[in-house]
């Protein structure tokens, strides 16, 4: 008895070692749609005024696995000129096309200035052409931008993490959908996210229950010692 127990405590508290290191991070770099545009470089994500885009990505099981992080990263990004601007952010739980897809939403002799609205937003997203009806959507942020390139770092909150779980584990896809009013030159947009393996004990845990394995085995035996009258 006293060899199963103690062997029981050690595979416990071995149990969580193999977690540690099957933590992971998963890079996407979102393709070139206009290289060397303007003042873009040579990855850049075009994010023009006139148009709505898509970027879909999938690939990813999450089986077993929780997302602990996740940032967006928009290289060397900046408005083209000084007027008022606006980039909207989206996440979706998938979009029509692979990859980069875009569509003209608005006049080309449209004033940048006054034409600010949110294509992924409200009755302009129930019509959007990039997306099926139905798809689910979250705002993650609005950012307006100067002329001056700067790296933009949006990190995802504990609640966004929790969404973006649901939504890959929702067909293996995600997507985001960007609309830029005015336009913004960049040197690419980067996607990362972690994941580490879910429902895992935790080392507290795990001690009390080797604690309480322990102890079970010396109460039986000091019990079995007082039966046969051993002190």
């Amino acid at each position: 008895m006293r060899k199963i127990i103690l062997w029981c405590v050690a595979v416990v508290i071995v149990i969580a070692l193999p977690a540690i290191a099957s933590a992971d991070t998963i890079t996407f770099q979102a393709p070139s749609t206009g290289a060397y545009q303007g003042a873009g470089g040579s990855s850049q994500f075009n994010l023009d005024h006139y148009y709505a885009y898509t970027w879909r990505m999938g690939g990813v099981d999450l089986t077993g696995k929780s997302i602990t992080s996740a940032t967006l990263t928009f290289r060397n990004i900046r408005n083209w000129d000084t007027n008022p601007n606006m980039l909207f952010v989206h996440l979706l739980d998938t979009a029509r096309n692979a990859g980069a897809s875009s569509f003209q939403d608005a006049p080309f002799n449209s004033t940048l200035v006054v034409d600010i609205n949110d294509d992924f937003a409200g009755a302009r997203f129930r019509s959007n052409p990039l997306v099926a009806l139905g798809t689910a959507n979250t705002l993650l942020t609005s950012q307006s931008f100067s002329t001056t390139a700067t790296n933009f770092v949006y990190t995802f909150t504990a609640d966004q993490l929790q969404i973006l779980s649901a939504y890959f584990l929702n067909g293996g896809d995600v997507a985001f959908g960007f609309d830029p009013d005015c336009h913004f030159w960049n040197d690419g947009i980067v996607f990362s996210f972690t994941t580490a393996p879910s429902a895992v004990p935790e080392p507290a845990t795990l001690a009390l229950l080797g604690t309480g394995l322990a102890g079970l085995y010396y109460s039986r035996k000091r019990r079995r010692q007082q039966v046969r009258g051993i002190d």
